[in-house]
C-alpha cells in the first residue's frame, strides 16, 4: 500500500495563464511579544507568480498581497463591478506600504482588477505591482467572477482572532 506524507487541507483557489498565476488562500497574521505569539488574526493571501524562468538573477518571481477580511470583501465587490461593466475599466485597492528594516525605502504594493480590450480582443485580469515589477494574470469571465466569490467567502471565514488568555490560566474567571 502506498505511503503518503501527512496532508493538510486549506481553502485555496488557483488561476493559471500561459506565463503567470495567482493563488488565493487562507492566511493569518501573528503578533509577538518577547518572542511569544500573543495573537493571531485571519487574513487572505493572494500570491502572484511567474511560470516563466528567471531571465535575470535578481528578477522577482512572486509577489504576495495580504488582505484583511474587509479588504478582501471590498476586492470581491470590485471584481463584480468590473465584470458588470459594459466598457473596459480598472479598479485598484488602496496600496499597501511597508518598510523593510531600518533606513530602507518604503515598499508599495498595489492590486488591480480590470476589464481590458486591445486589438479586438478582450478579457479580465488580476494584477499586482511592487515598485517597477508587475505580475498580471489574464482570466476568463467565469474564473474572474469565481475569484470574486471565493474572496467574498474567505472574507467571512477568515474574520477571526485568537488571543492569549491574560487571566492567568485556562478556564479561570
Amino acid at each position: 500500500m502506498p505511503q503518503t506524507s501527512e496532508l493538510k487541507r486549506c481553502r485555496c483557489f488557483e488561476i493559471f495563464s500561459q506565463s503567470a498565476g495567482v493563488e488565493i488562500r487562507e492566511a493569518f497574521k501573528a503578533h509577538e511579544e518577547n518572542g511569544l505569539v500573543t495573537e493571531r488574526a485571519g487574513r487572505i493571501q493572494l500570491r502572484f507568480f511567474r511560470l516563466t524562468p528567471k531571465t535575470k538573477p535578481d528578477e522577482i518571481t512572486q509577489i504576495r498581497f495580504i488582505c484583511e477580511p474587509d479588504e478582501a470583501y471590498g476586492l470581491s465587490l470590485m471584481i463584480a463591478q468590473v465584470a458588470g461593466s459594459s466598457v473596459p475599466c480598472r479598479e485598484k485597492l488602496s496600496p499597501h506600504k511597508f518598510s523593510a528594516g531600518e533606513q530602507r525605502d518604503e515598499i508599495v504594493t498595489t492590486l488591480t482588477v480590470e476589464k481590458w480590450e486591445r486589438g479586438g480582443k478582450g478579457g479580465y485580469a488580476l494584477t499586482v505591482g511592487r515598485g517597477k515589477e508587475f505580475i498580471s494574470v489574464p482570466v476568463t469571465l467565469s474564473k474572474f467572477l469565481f475569484a470574486g466569490e471565493f474572496l467574498r467567502f474567505l472574507s467571512t471565514v477568515q474574520c477571526w482572532v485568537e488571543r492569549a488568555d491574560k487571566r492567568g490560566g485556562a478556564g479561570k474567571e
